[in-house]
């Protein structure tokens, strides 16, 4: 484990990819979970607290390991399983990036575009 202090985006990305598992064990205060999209998009397993922010982004036992938050014996487990289950770790990679697509900008605007022409059309119906 490192401290890396600020780093940039293209330093970020270089760790993510390199990194065995990523682990966020927050207790409090995530309203959405970026960190986890990102490392998911970076092929590396996740391992963080089963906060709502989180469990929005993160399936347990899907594509991350989802903790009680402040229980470090299952967080200390959970880190455990990734690093010695290869098997466990490959389906969390393989499952994250999947999961971190369906975040991408592209897929996103796509969405976007779809409820604007629905938008469009029922205003069309209300006004003919």
């Amino acid at each position: 484990m490192s401290w890396l202090g600020r780093i940039d985006d293209a330093e970020k990305w270089r760790r993510l990819r390199g990194a065995t598992a990523f682990c966020a064990p927050s207790l409090h205060g995530e309203s959405f979970g970026v960190v986890l999209i990102e490392a998911m998009a970076a092929g590396t397993p996740v391992v963080a607290s089963a906060l709502d922010g989180y469990r929005n982004v993160a399936t347990d036992g899907v594509d991350a390991l989802l903790v009680p938050p402040g229980d470090a014996d299952e967080l200390a487990g959970a880190l455990a399983r990734v690093l010695v289950d290869r098997g466990l770790a490959e389906r969390l990679r393989t499952a994250g990036v999947a999961r971190a697509d369906e975040f991408s900008m592209s897929r996103l605007a796509g969405a976007y575009v779809g409820i604007y022409e629905r938008l469009v059309r029922s205003a069309r119906r209300d006004t003919a």
